[in-house]
């Protein structure tokens, strides 16, 4: 009996030991599984982050919204003019667009500074200042802007 005994402890003893090893292997594919899904997902908000600075043809809609949101914020009446997205013969991509704004001259100016540090990267083609009058009685005087610009993180599709 006891010899039986002897041998069904050892057994038992190879069993668990090889299920002990399985279980541990286990284990690590899951650390390295929950390790990369981690990663992944605090990586997701620096990607979208860095999408941000491009402009994609069919967000377009979107960009312009953003555009005309930077008007109300710096408290100017803000139009965009026209969009031109263009693809130059050597397959470089970039959106012309012009704007016009209208407000008092610090709102015209904030408005230039909103513009400048929006996510993206654009090239300045041309600017044009007017007065618009004198102001009313005490009032200040309006301003009006047109702006010309080339958005150069534009992709199209």
């Amino acid at each position: 009996a006891y010899a039986f005994f002897f041998m069904f402890v050892q057994n038992k003893t190879a069993t668990v030991v090889d299920l002990s090893s399985r279980l541990e292997a286990l284990s690590g594919q899951q650390a390295r599984h929950n390790s990369v899904a981690s990663s992944l997902q605090s990586e997701q908000t620096r990607i979208e982050k860095l999408s941000s600075y491009f402009i994609v043809e069919n967000e377009i809609v979107r960009f312009t919204k953003e555009i005309e949101i930077l008007g109300q914020r710096a408290g100017t009446t803000l139009s965009i003019v026209s969009l031109d997205p263009i693809v130059t013969k050597t397959g470089d991509s970039f959106l012309n667009f012009q704007i016009t704004a209208e407000g008092k001259f610090e709102n015209i100016q904030r408005l230039l500074v909103l513009i400048q540090n929006f996510p993206g990267k654009f090239q300045w083609k041309a600017a044009k200042l007017v007065r618009e009058d004198a102001g009313t009685a005490g009032g200040a005087p309006r301003w009006r802007i047109e702006v010309s610009l080339s958005a150069l993180n534009f992709i199209k599709e």
